[in-house]
């Protein structure tokens, strides 16, 4: 239907209106006619019934009456039934009698014995006839009675026998008169009487109480009993007294039916008229108006051809003139103003959207140059394209420069996986299967993920067309049109190669810092704590002044440097975690004790106060828990008033272990509070120079805090303190942490093989160990062997960065020769998990101070080492 032209659809819309119409018409005609031809013939079959019962009715009265004139003839004056010869002279007689029952008049004695006839009939005088139904009738009544149809006795021809009693003047009955029709020759309702305008209609009569019939639709030679309920439909008709309506026979013939019922006798008379006969005045008259229909249909059809031609032209002319607009690809105002109204106002809307095309296209065009323009200005960044199949559809300059191929040589042939590794391809395919259980492959690589996040960005080796490798950010996104459909994927890259260099020089800085600035840092802050705490003797106070005061910025250097260490790392993802379940008690302990020193010069005391914290553990990095505790506590003492106190405070609540600090200082401004986690934040200018600090510690604790799975905030009032807070969940474990016990081999002196580059720091730890460790140098791997080979040790402590090779290297033979040795790392770098697996300890130079250091060492050997310092207050 789409596909026809206009003037056709005006066409067949007209013919099938107009055939509708006139279909309707017809149909609402030829029921109405139906209807009419039915209730006329029904009247019709009323008053035929009318007129037949009233005939038979008075045929029936004439009957009796003319009997009982004839019987009234029997008797003599004496009132005395006449003799038998008397009587056949009777019946020999012409009479009225005579000629209402062609078939025979009778006369019967008192005991309804015939003993005269008008028609002679062998063996019928004689006969009694008291035993049939209608003699006992008139015997009973002494009234005129008419039989139901019956079967002559004598004659054996299907009869109606008409009886009138003669009575004598006292009412006795003296003998009976008879008169017979033969309904084989004599039928009730004769053809003639019928007058019947319909050729095939049908009459007959029943008696429904004997149910039998009286009057046939064919002659019969006996009495027809009525066939049994549902087998005839005419019959059945007749036997409830239907209305006028339409009855369907059992040969599937419809008549239009009538019944009656006659007062006396009780019969029942039925008409019906053929169906077909009915209706046919009706169809012939319907095919007259059909024939005038279609004459008409076929003058509207004409007309509508007309109109629609008429209609149309105009637009077909429009239509061409588009076509060969579009096919130029111009589009003007050349639509003529002319025709209907309907044809001039298409043309003036077309006219209008030509012009406002136009300047719909110099608007599409100045977008498509402004995004060519973006596209060719991205010269540093590649942007490509595709369709679904992903098929390359745009290729800018700055992939062309990155890239080396002209948009030319892939947009509409290759995929984007012809610039990749197949390597790296097949293995990411590898990854995305085992993640998302599915088989992910070719294409859908580089976009199943970002189907399902709605961006992916990853890094990709991107293959020059020289066949140069460099590293690529490729950001893949899927686009969509206004339904939310996937129409294809946009893929903008970036060279990294630039960045990946700088990380690496980073890391390699980093490196250098962890080691040539951590190490001497450690020997230089020993050296000068050893002095400072008179372990050398006792030196002038002005001496010890300058030296309090640089073994107090060593320490403020070394924390500088940790601090800033720390934070690259978090930045950078690399910070490792050791998470193991720990008792929280030692931890928190450990961390008071540690910080006891830090404020004691003003006077400050740290307190710690908890429940019973004796079962309870937490998950959690020790040496970045103490960190965490270090901070909280250094940050409270610094801005705590002099002689003043700290609190340390566990509480349990909710499956929950709160820690708190508390101090009395100034409190938290409220313009500060939004940024008091922030990187290099502080109060204010005037204050940074009074409390020394970097600014990162509160933003390196709340990153430590959270990677550890708990929670850290502050309440504070300005002017009466701060209370900062870490939440972690209490862990429920049967473990039981590993404890160091000193063993025999550990009741002597222990032997320790120090291996380390930096003598100065060998000279600060053997000069603090005192007398209390046998230790043993070594500068290189080399030396460390040759240690190896003439002694034994209890404890090894291990640089892993030595001049001729990493101290991992040497980890196997110290595991052969010693194998009951502890060993303990001093690293300037924190280590993976898997490392720290292979030693018993592990310290960070520099995290700690030397006195922590050989605290931890003894801690690890299962012995109380103290270092050789003055105990008494430091400076």
């Amino acid at each position: 239907m789409t596909n026809l032209s206009l003037s056709m659809r005006i066409i067949l819309l007209v013919l099938v209106i107009s055939s509708t119409l006139v279909g309707g018409m017809l149909m609402t005609v030829y029921k109405l006619k139906i209807a009419d031809y039915e209730l006329v013939v029904s009247e019709r079959n009323v008053s035929e019934l009318h007129r037949l019962a009233t005939e038979l009715e008075l045929t029936q009265q004439q009957r009796v009456l003319g009997l009982e004139a004839f019987a009234a003839r029997l008797l003599n004056e004496n009132g005395e039934l006449l003799t038998t010869p008397a009587l056949k002279m009777l019946l020999n007689q012409p009479s009225v009698a005579k000629e209402l029952f062609p078939d025979g008049l009778l006369v019967f004695d008192s005991n309804a014995t015939a003993i005269a006839e008008s028609q002679f009939t062998e063996g019928r005088l004689g006969t009694n006839y008291a035993d049939r139904p209608h003699f006992r009738r008139a015997q009973k009544t002494k009234t005129a009675v008419i039989s139901e149809p019956i079967l002559g006795r004598v004659t054996g021809v299907p009869l109606i026998s008409y009886l009138q009693p003669v009575l004598s003047s006292e009412g006795e009955i003296l003998a009976y008169a008879g008169g017979s029709l033969d309904l084989a020759n004599t039928p009730l309702l004769s053809k003639s009487s019928q007058h019947d305008v319909e050729s095939n209609s049908i009459t007959f009569i029943i008696d429904p109480q004997h149910r039998l019939f009286v009057s046939m639709r064919e002659r019969f030679e006996k009495p027809e009993p009525l066939p049994k309920d549902g087998t005839d439909a005419l019959v059945d008709a007749a036997l409830n007294l239907a209305p006028p309506s339409i009855v369907l026979n059992d040969m599937g013939q419809s008549f239009l039916v009538a019944t009656m019922q006659l007062s006396s006798p009780n019969w029942i008379v039925l008409r019906a008229v053929p169906y077909s006969e009915v209706i046919a005045p009706a169809q012939v008259s319907f095919r007259q108006f059909l024939f005038i229909a279609l004459i008409l249909t076929t003058l509207i059809a004409i007309v509508g051809v007309w109109l629609a031609r008429n209609l149309t032209q105009s637009l077909e002319k429009m239509t061409k003139r588009i076509e060969e607009m579009a096919d130029n690809g111009l589009i003007d105002e050349v639509f003529p103003d002319k025709g209907n109204p309907e044809v001039k106002a298409l043309a003036h809307a077309m006219n209008r959207l030509a012009k406002e095309q136009k300047v719909a296209n110099l608007a599409v065009r100045e977008v498509e140059q402004f995004l060519t323009n973006v596209l060719d200005s991205a010269s540093e960044i590649s942007i490509i394209a595709t369709d679904k199949q992903g098929v390359i559809t745009v290729f800018n300059k700055g992939a062309e420069m990155m890239l080396g191929y002209k948009a030319v040589d892939l947009v509409g042939k290759e995929t984007p996986a012809c610039l990749h590794l197949m390597d790296e391809v097949e293995q990411r395919s590898a990854e995305l299967s085992t993640e998302l259980g599915y088989p992910i492959k070719g294409f859908r690589v580089f976009v199943e993920k970002a189907e399902q996040t709605g961006a992916e960005k990853r890094e990709w080796t991107y293959v020059h067309k020289n066949q140069r490798r460099f590293p690529v950010s490729l950001v893949v996104t899927p686009m969509r049109n206004d339904a939310g459909e996937i129409t294809g994927y946009l893929g903008i890259a970036e060279d990294i190669t630039e960045p990946k260099r700088l990380d690496k020089m980073k890391s390699e800085f980093i490196s250098t810092v962890s080691h040539e600035l951590r190490t001497p840092l450690t020997s230089i802050s020993g050296a000068l704590g050893l002095l400072v705490g008179g372990g050398l003797g006792e030196l002038p106070e002005k001496a010890l002044t300058l030296l309090a005061t640089a073994y107090r910025n060593s320490k403020r250097l070394t924390n500088l440097i940790n601090d800033l260490l720390d934070i690259e790392k978090i930045t950078s993802g690399k910070l490792h975690y050791d998470m193991e379940v720990q008792a929280l008690m030692p931890l928190i302990e450990q961390a008071v004790e540690s910080n006891q020193d830090y404020g004691r010069d003003r006077g400050i005391r740290l307190l710690f106060t908890s429940s019973d914290l004796s079962d309870t553990r937490v998950y959690v990095d020790s040496q970045r828990f103490m960190q965490v505790l270090a901070n909280l506590l250094s940050n409270a003492i610094k801005f705590s008033p002099d002689k003043g106190e700290v609190r340390v405070k566990a509480d349990i609540r909710d499956r929950k272990v709160i820690i708190s600090v508390i101090d009395k200082g100034r409190g938290i401004a409220d313009s500060f509070r939004s940024k008091i986690f922030q990187r290099f934040a502080q109060a204010d200018a005037s204050d940074t120079r009074a409390k020394e600090g970097t600014g990162l510690g509160l933003a390196i604790t709340r990153e430590l805090v959270e990677k550890m799975g708990g929670r850290i905030d502050f309440e504070s009032e300005e002017g009466k303190g701060a209370r900062f807070f870490v939440e972690l969940p209490i862990v429920h474990s049967s473990a039981v942490l590993p404890t160091f016990e000193p063993t025999k081999e550990h009741v002597h002196r222990p032997r320790v093989l120090h291996i380390e580059d930096d003598a100065d720091l060998q000279a600060v730890i053997n000069a603090m160990l005192g007398e209390q460790l046998e230790l043993t140098s070594a500068h290189s791997l080399e030396d460390a062997r040759r240690a190896l080979s003439h002694a034994w040790f209890d404890v090894v402590l291990l640089d892993i960065a030595l001049p001729d090779g990493s101290g991992w290297d040497l980890l196997p033979e110290i595991r052969a020769s010693l194998p009951d040795a502890k060993i303990i790392v001093l690293s300037s770098s924190d280590l993976t998990s898997h490392e720290l697996e292979k030693v018993d300890l592990a310290l960070l130079k520099s995290r700690e101070s030397v006195e922590e250091l050989i605290n931890q060492i003894g801690f690890g050997i299962g012995k109380a080492v103290q270092p050789f310092v003055n105990r008494g207050s430091t400076p």
